[in-house]
């Protein structure tokens, strides 16, 4: 009670020396919250009062009074955009920063043979992984790096052409990744035929329908490559090839340390954030994993199909 008589008196005391009147004034310590920028008033220091605002292009300015009111409605129109500007500027000062999150920046090299010589990169040893054009490549020597460093373009092409044997296999959708367009028709035949084109960017496949979207691609691979993650966690997340961590057999991945990610344009699943690193480390191996559960069971679907 002691409390509450001190907060009416000093709530009187304000008021008087600024020739509000009482009722105004005891009323302001419950007004209810107003559509302004301002909590309290900017004459009087009083929380302003519900009803009582002076209207900006800007937002409104709230009052306590009718008195204070008057004395805001008086501002320049200089003044009142300053004042509404400032509590626009507290407001995003006090945003946290959007963490974006990291930039496509290509895949690693997921085939087990060496770019050059297409012997199994473990034939010799210690493979040698070498940014050739922006994009890794592992070889099972440095020799063949060295081969390849002189002269890329004819032995990228060959690459290219394994790595989209590779990953026609799992691409998650059959229309073109920049316009939209179908890149499959019904042959002779009855059976489904590819009809666009395909790019390979920084290791990573993306299917077009024509040459001008092969340009949108090479130039922004970025946008491209998260569009096609998109279409990856839809098309490979409904009924995950394997129900287990690859990593870790015995670990889950419907837990909340469970991680989800794309490698290559396959989805892999980890028991936590230690068993990530694992793939990370050896991604070839985990998502050959992956790539043979995926097919076995389109096998069994086939093979339930014919039945």
């Amino acid at each position: 009670m002691r409390c509450l008589f001190f907060l009416l008196a000093s709530t009187l005391a304000v008021a008087f020396s600024f020739g509000i009147p009482a009722d105004v004034a005891v009323a302001s310590l419950g007004a209810p919250s107003v559509d302004v920028v301002n909590t309290d008033c900017p004459v009087s220091a009083m929380p302003v009062k519900a009803g009582m605002e002076v209207e900006t292009k800007g937002g409104n300015i709230g009052v306590c009074c009718a008195k204070c009111q008057t004395a805001v409605a008086g501002w320049s129109d200089d003044k009142k955009a300053e004042y509404v500007a400032s509590f626009s500027q507290k407001a995003e000062e006090k945003k946290p920063e959007a963490k974006e999150a990291p930039a496509w920046d290509g895949e690693p090299y997921l085939l087990t043979t060496c770019a050059a010589s297409g012997r199994p990169i473990e034939v010799k040893g210690t493979p040698t992984t070498k940014v050739v054009d922006g994009r890794e490549l592992k070889f099972c020597c440095g020799g063949c790096a060295d081969v390849v460093a002189k002269d890329p373009a004819k032995w990228l092409e060959k690459v290219d052409a394994a790595q989209v044997a590779a990953q026609a296999k799992i691409y998650p959708t059959e229309t073109c990744c920049v316009s939209g367009e179908p890149l499959m028709e019904k042959a002779e035949d009855g059976t489904m035929k590819f009809i666009g084109e395909n790019v390979i960017v920084k290791n990573r496949l993306f299917r077009v329908c024509c040459k001008m979207c092969a340009k949108a691609v090479t130039k922004e691979p970025a946008k491209y490559a998260t569009k096609l993650n998109e279409e990856v966690m839809k098309t490979q997340g409904d009924g995950y090839a394997i129900g287990q961590c690859v990593v870790n057999a015995a670990g889950k991945v419907d837990t909340e340390k469970a991680k989800s990610f794309i490698i290559g344009g396959r989805l892999i699943k980890t028991c936590c954030g230690s068993c990530e690193k694992a793939v990370r480390k050896e991604p070839a191996k985990y998502t050959a994993m992956v790539d043979a559960a995926i097919e076995a069971k389109r096998a069994k679907f086939r093979g339930e199909a014919a039945k």
